[in-house]
């Protein structure tokens, strides 16, 4: 596009309309050469504008048989609005007040579990004789007082060992209903 003296474009000119031209081709892009001619400028000189736009991540190219296809990318494509950004950001600094919140509860939680497991182990009253000691139920339930849980627990069929991680178990003789299938299934078992 010569201006009205015949004189060629300068290049700030030349790099403006280029961008107007790639923008209007939309994309499908628009031929290197076809580019040229619609500026009326020596292929060179688009050429040089060309690889700038391609540095600063404004034009993509694709060669192909027939020539170079240039196409625009718009620059404010992968852009947040501001309104969308601001409400994500107050919605994110909500859930970290939140789950903040929820670790300071989880804490103190724990923090009572931890009393509370005290307590149980203080009111226990604790047994260390080497005397047997005989409950009149027909069953014992035994916990061990860590959460480790038994280490092991053997069956002679006459005599029942337990073995815990840490030490301290609680024995309850307290009876509950017997589910009289799988007494039975037991006894059988043991045939």
């Amino acid at each position: 596009m010569p201006n009205c003296r015949g004189e060629t474009l300068k290049l700030v000119d030349l790099a403006q309309e280029s961008i107007r031209l790639l923008e209007e081709s939309g994309a499908q892009g628009i031929r290197s050469d076809v580019l040229a001619e619609k500026l009326q400028s020596p292929k060179r000189r688009v050429y040089d504008i060309v690889a700038i736009l391609k540095a600063l991540g404004f034009v993509s190219t694709k060669r192909r048989s027939d020539g170079t296809t240039l196409t625009w990318v718009d620059p404010r494509a992968g852009l947040v609005e501001r309104a969308q950004y601001e409400d994500l950001k107050a919605n994110l600094s909500e859930a970290v007040m939140t789950k903040n919140k929820l670790q300071d509860q989880v804490a103190e939680l724990n923090e009572r579990l931890r009393v509370a497991r005290t307590k149980i182990r203080k009111e226990t009253t604790t047994v260390e004789t080497v005397r047997k000691a005989e409950f009149d139920t027909t069953q014992l339930r035994v916990r061990p007082v860590s959460s480790l849980g038994f280490k092991r627990v053997t069956d002679s069929g006459m005599e029942v060992v337990i073995e815990t991680q840490d030490p301290g178990m609680t024995v309850d003789p307290s009876v509950m209903g017997v589910d009289e299938a799988e007494a039975v299934i037991r006894n059988l078992e043991r045939v």
